[in-house]
Formats: C-alpha cells, structure tokens, sequence
C-alpha cells in the first residue's frame, strides 16, 4: 500500500522502500536517510552523535541509526534487523501521520576546513594506505573537515637505513622523539610545509619496553607528523594518531572510554564511522594544521 503520510509520501526513495525496492538499509546516505532519521528523533529514539555535525540528522545511515531502527522495531513487535523495508515503513506511516517540522537544510559542501595530509611508506601495511585514508576521509567529514592527499611517496631507502627502521624503536611522547623516528621524519619531509602533518607508515614500532604500538604520534615541534605500524589491523589508525597530532599532546583526557570514539583506547574501538565529543571538535578545529574553506 503506498505511503499515506505527508511526512513519507512525496519521497520517491521512501515510496521504494515501502514495497521493498529496495528497503533503505545500512550505508545509504541522503535527504531519504535524514528524514528517517529525523522520524526515529519524534519517535522517541534520541541520535546525538548523528545530529553532532550539523544539530540536525547528517543523512548517513550509519551504527547510530541502525541501532535506533532495531530499537524501534523492536518496540513495535517487528523483527529488529535495522531494515527499513515494507513492514517499517508502514509502521512509521501510521506513528506518524502528520508532515512534521521541516528539516533545515545542510551546508552546501558540508565542509569548512580542510586537512592536506602527506602519505611517506617504507612498508606495505596490513590495512592499505588508501583504504586508511577514505576511513579517516569518512570519519572526518563527519566535523566538517575535509581530507585531501596532499602527496604521496615511498620511501627509497638506503641499506643502512632500512635495517635501523625495521623496528621504529622509542617512547611514544607527543613532543619527544628516538633517533629513528627522527631519521625517519627527516627522510620524509622534504618539500613539505611546516604546518602540515606527514603520516609514516613503518614495519614495526616498538617501545622501549618492547611493547609493540599500532600507531605513535609523536613528532618534533614545528614538524607534525605520526607514524602507522604496518602490522596496524584498525582501519581507524591513520585519523586516530593524527587525531593526537590535531588535538596536541596537552588534551585531556588522552583517550576514552568510550568505543565508538576515535580517540577511544585500542584495541576496542568500533565507532562506523567513529565520532568526536564536543571537546574534541573544538580543539581539532582551532589546530594550525588545518585550513578553513
């Protein structure tokens, strides 16, 4: 039966849903999306995280969401798989049978600053480098900060060098670096601004301790830069330590608690995409490192 509410029945998208053509599902993004979410927000199930960026739904349907669609058909005896197909959408058509408040609409490009990122190998990683680069693209653009590839390049290292890097050996502080790591930050940032971060992806990094770190942010003053082991499972690492660079090594708290924050603990982080609290927000966007559009 086709959609009766103001809310739903003028959008082709939902119409399709409706009869299962295909259902709105995990992954779609748009104005279809916002107003599904914006219909879970009247209903009672609360998105804080997707209403972050924009204080409205963002149209990406993702964890948050999905979450609140289980909920809801849970709530109203449907089966909980987060898919809003016919049983849902004629659910939502009759909870909700006026045309609600209309949905602001959302900044042209969805962008006000940008972050150039400099991309130096000297290891092939376990997740890639371009898959790393889209994942922080992602949970980026979810603040409003786009990340763009400034350069690429791997490094065509001496013998010598080669061997003192296998195991980027040292401390993992902010603003102190080992020898390797300097070796290594030296041999990357030619021809790279000063106030532009460089992101290193090594073999293995290991602490004096020997313990072995997925990522270290730790770079000299006036030269930002992280570095990414190789051996790195979490597609996250990449906007995770340039996460610390943005933010400085004088935010507190370091990390959280909680999982779905990019600056969470590893390795428990399931954030899809990850999201930043208020706090970090505004520190991230008042760093020197990025550029306002």
């Amino acid at each position: 039966m086709p959609l009766q509410s103001p809310r739903f029945a003028n959008v082709p998208r939902l119409q399709k849903a409706s009869s299962n053509t295909p259902p709105v599902a995990f992954g779609e993004t748009g104005e279809p999306v916002r107003i599904l979410q914006q219909a879970l927000i009247d209903l009672g199930f609360p998105l804080p995280k997707s209403t972050l960026k924009f204080g409205s739904p963002d149209g990406s349907f993702g964890s948050e969401t999905l979450a609140g669609f289980k909920a809801m058909q849970a709530k109203h005896q449907l089966l909980p798989d987060g898919i809003v197909g016919a049983k849902t959408m004629a659910k939502l058509d009759q909870l909700l049978p006026s045309a609600g408040a209309p949905l602001p609409p959302l900044p042209a490009s969805g962008f006000t600053h940008r972050l150039p990122v400099h991309m130096r190998s000297i290891a092939i990683p376990a997740v890639g480098e371009f898959r790393q680069l889209s994942e922080m693209q992602r949970v980026y653009a979810k603040i409003g900060i786009e990340v763009v590839m400034a350069s690429g390049l791997s490094l065509g290292l001496a013998e010598q060098d080669q061997l003192v890097l296998t195991e980027v050996d040292g401390n993992c502080e902010w603003d102190e670096v080992s020898e390797d790591q300097e070796l290594l930050q030296d041999l990357g940032r030619q021809q790279v601004p000063p106030n532009e971060v460089v992101v290193y992806f090594a073999t293995i990094i290991k602490e004096k301790n020997n313990e072995t770190l997925q990522g270290c942010a730790s770079h000299r003053p006036g030269k930002p830069a992280c570095i990414v082991a190789s051996t790195a499972v979490d597609k996250t690492t990449m906007a995770h330590e340039v996460g610390h660079v943005l933010l400085t090594s004088s935010f507190v708290p370091v990390h959280t608690t909680d999982s779905n924050n990019l600056m969470c603990e590893a390795p428990v982080c399931t954030g899809n995409p990850a999201i930043f609290t208020p706090e970090q927000v505004a520190k991230i966007k008042n760093s020197p490192f990025l550029r306002k559009i």
